[in-house]
């Protein structure tokens, strides 16, 4: 009986928040792709509280945090089913945490799919249902559309990260969220700690050379379009105060007040683009080749980096993410991407 009322209870919820969905649907469909900034809430500042369970009729700690858009947010102090829903799976990895479900779609590229294979899918936008099916007690999400968000509010506490933030920021604030405060901090100093001494075994030993300008481009093969990206993903890596420089093209890109952290591109432009080192993000064998042959042509053949030889394909599991997971691989393989002198 236990059991059937349980299951009863569920399927009312189920339709409820089903209700709901649909007239978020038919009011303001949500194609959201990615998290947009919206109006910051002034709350109360971070606390802790007890809460009465509704079903057990026990109490159950909870706190008051900051999410990434300055609202504040009523979750749990040690959540134990938490559903991530946003494309920085390792910002949670991080801190021994295995989320019951996230976005399975792109994880095939990252450095750490194994740990995450089993995971259920909930999708993007999430499948509500599925989000009930799995009863987590906090969902961390970058969705941002309020309608959408209302109704995962239903489900559990739901708190916004922001995918376009900073990594040291994401991972001192999750850190903050999850009661990894400490961790977070000894992470990030060893972590900028070992890029400083990756760059500097770099240029002592003469891989490059102080001063050397850089460019990060990936071609779009189904839409046949080449971009270059200026203050997102790989370049906030390679751009660095030991590492290497924007070019001067690629510099007036991120003043430009609407840099979005790439800009399409028109290979006639690539002289006064291309840096002495070209990076080339890519995710799959046909868009490599694609790229490979792209290079040939005579106005990539002409380009300093290209008859220098120095050309370099990133994987985009490492090259089109600020993950922190990816980054601690990314200070291992660069030097062997650059072919490190011993």
């Amino acid at each position: 009986m236990a059991i059937q009322g349980k299951n009863i209870r569920k399927g009312i919820a189920v339709l409820c928040i089903a209700m709901a969905l649909s007239a978020c649907s038919s009011n303001n469909g949500s194609n959201e792709a990615k998290p947009t900034n919206t109006a910051p809430a002034t709350a109360p500042a971070e606390t802790a509280t007890a809460s009465q369970g509704s079903e057990q009729g026990n109490v159950s700690a909870t706190k008051f945090v900051t999410d990434a858009y300055d609202k504040q947010v009523e979750i749990p102090v040690s959540p134990k089913r938490i559903v991530y829903t946003d494309n920085t799976v390792g910002d949670i990895l991080l801190f021994g945490v295995k989320p019951i479900g996230l976005i399975q779609d792109g994880l095939e590229y990252a450095v750490y799919r194994d740990e995450v294979k089993d995971v259920a899918d909930v999708g993007w936008p999430p499948n509500i249902e599925k989000l009930i099916e799995l009863e987590p007690d906090l969902i961390i999400t970058s969705m941002t559309d309020a309608q959408q968000l209302d109704v995962m509010g239903k489900i559990a506490p739901v708190i916004q990260t922001n995918e376009w933030d900073p990594m040291p920021v994401r991972v001192k604030r999750i850190g903050d969220w999850l009661g990894f405060e400490n961790k977070a901090d000894e992470f990030l100093a060893k972590h900028e700690a070992d890029i400083n001494k990756m760059w500097d075994s770099l240029l002592q030993n003469g891989t490059i050379k102080s001063g050397e300008t850089a460019s990060v481009f990936q071609y779009m093969l189904t839409q046949k379009r080449l971009s270059v990206y200026t203050t997102s993903y790989l370049p906030t890596f390679v751009y660095h105060d030991k590492g290497f420089k924007p070019t001067a093209g690629i510099q007036k890109l991120i003043d430009d007040p609407e840099n979005y952290g790439y800009s399409n591109i028109s290979t006639e432009l690539l002289p006064n683009i291309a840096g002495d080192r070209i990076f080339i993000v890519y995710f799959d064998g046909p868009e490599l080749d694609a790229v490979k042959q792209m290079i040939k042509e005579p106005i990539w053949k002409y380009l300093p980096a290209v008859k220098a030889g120095k050309v370099y394909f990133v994987n985009g599991g490492l090259g089109i993410t600020t993950d922190p997971l990816a980054r601690e691989e990314l200070i291992k393989q660069l030097p062997v991407i650059l072919g490190e002198k011993s």
